[in-house]
């Protein structure tokens, strides 16, 4: 006959008597919290809808962090960073009425946020390359200037004098554009042309400039 007092049945932890939790179980508690939240969110965006500021900045304080991580990636500093993500907030607080599924906001806040980020890089790109280019123009013009020296110390005088010869308007756009290295769209911004009627002074002096170095020449 077994002793009643089992050492293994006294020892068990009661704990491994309690009924195991299934995975379904565990699913279920997990889709109602996901649930509980993605109601929580779009209650946050419909009081955003009506004004209330305070709303959204609770919906900011919930997604600051990964907003600043997608931005940080794409500038790679802290203070592009910053300035990106308070575009990428004020650009969705702004689109908030266009937002069809206000439980979906963190999706599509991200969306904002890489197209933001995309825009950002672009532009900062652009910039380098033109920065790129007007150092190169101005190392061109310098190159030509010295090789002018060298071949005629006196020909920049002429050059100098020649060019306070032509009209006014011409005069500017060729000092613009080949003595301070200025693009057409610096110029444009300076003086106010369009970029054809640049291209036309440009190739007017530069054609009047000829012909009077020839003439200088054939003296």
């Amino acid at each position: 006959m077994p002793d009643s007092k089992d050492p293994v049945s006294q020892n068990a932890d009661p704990a491994s008597t309690e009924k195991p939790v299934s995975a379904d179980g565990l699913q279920m508690e997990n889709s109602a919290s996901d649930s509980a939240e993605r109601q929580e969110i779009a209650a946050l965006v419909h009081a955003s809808r009506d004004g209330d500021l305070v709303a959204f900045e609770q919906l900011i304080e919930r997604y600051q962090k990964a907003i600043f991580n997608v931005a940080y990636y794409k500038s790679r500093n802290a203070f592009d960073a910053e300035d990106l993500s308070q575009d990428i907030f004020l650009a969705a607080y702004q689109a908030l009425p266009s937002l069809k599924d206000p439980e979906n906001f963190g999706g599509w806040l991200m969306g904002i946020a890489h197209n933001r980020c995309h825009k950002w890089f672009r532009r900062e790109k652009t910039k380098i390359l033109k920065f790129k280019e007007l150092g190169q123009m101005k190392d061109q013009n310098e190159r030509l200037r010295q090789k002018a020296i060298k071949d005629d110390p006196e020909e920049p005088l002429h050059l100098t004098q020649e060019l306070e010869k032509l009209p006014k308007e011409i005069s500017k756009v060729l000092v613009l554009k080949y003595l301070e290295g200025l693009s057409y769209e610096a110029i444009q911004l300076r003086l106010g042309l369009k970029s054809h009627r640049i291209d036309y002074l440009i190739r007017k002096g530069k054609s009047l400039l000829k012909q009077k170095m020839l003439r200088r020449e054939s003296q």
